[in-house]
């Protein structure tokens, strides 16, 4: 049975620091501490080779397929985006804790949408159909794996919707640069609307191979 896979990566950080504003489609670059903190992840693990990458539209996001897999052209895919959330857009936890409206979406997102923002049914409906759709895209190109740079959100509420073994969201939380593989067949998606995930991605260090070879070998 032919399978796919897809690694779903987490985009660099856009800030660092204790308070941090939501971003959600605000479209903002890496800043240069999330640049150079990808580009030692690069540079001390491996990252898995594909066929295809694909890409939220966002700056931040092409920057790290651009880091990641510079000899690919990266695709973007709207359905890809990270949740609108319309007026919490570019606010810390401290400047909206007293809001109704935020209490609220922190008390029950998928009923409470942010004033403005997309509801948490419509965003889950639309990552899954670009998810979808990367699947199909690999299909009609004879791809067999590829790389789909997304945010931090969207690879938590992706895997909670589809992904196997079924855990709760919070435990698919990962870093900038990081991410998960989902293994994909037409059967399982066609059946179950779901795929194993495997990973972790990167998946190991460069010098695993440097020791392997004798590299860091003391006795050699």
């Amino acid at each position: 049975m032919l399978s796919y896979k897809i690694h779903l990566i987490r985009t660099g950080a856009t800030s660092t620091g204790p308070y941090k504003p939501y971003v959600g489609q605000t479209d903002l670059p890496m800043c240069e501490q999330g640049l150079r903190d990808l580009e030692n992840l690069r540079d001390e693990y491996h990252y898995p080779a594909v066929d295809m990458v694909f890409s939220s539209p966002l700056t931040r996001c092409l920057q790290t397929a651009e880091v990641l897999y510079p000899d690919i052209e990266a695709e973007t895919v709207q359905g890809l985006m990270d949740m609108n959330l319309g007026a919490f857009e570019g606010k810390t936890f401290a400047q909206l804790r007293g809001n109704s409206d935020f209490v609220a979406w922190l008390d029950n997102s998928r009923d409470n949408a942010p004033p403005s923002g997309e509801a948490t049914e419509d965003f889950q409906r639309r990552i899954v159909a670009a998810l979808e759709k990367i699947f199909r895209r690999m299909m009609d190109q004879g791809a067999t794996s590829a790389a789909a740079v997304t945010h931090g959100g969207v690879i938590m509420s992706l895997l909670a919707a589809v992904g196997q073994p079924r855990v709760p969201l919070h435990h698919w939380a990962v870093r900038g640069g990081a991410g998960y593989t989902l293994l994909m067949t037409p059967q399982m998606w066609m059946r179950d609307r779901s795929a194993e995930v495997r990973g972790p991605v990167p998946d190991r260090p460069v010098k695993d191979d440097m020791e392997t070879s004798g590299v860091y070998d003391s006795q050699q």
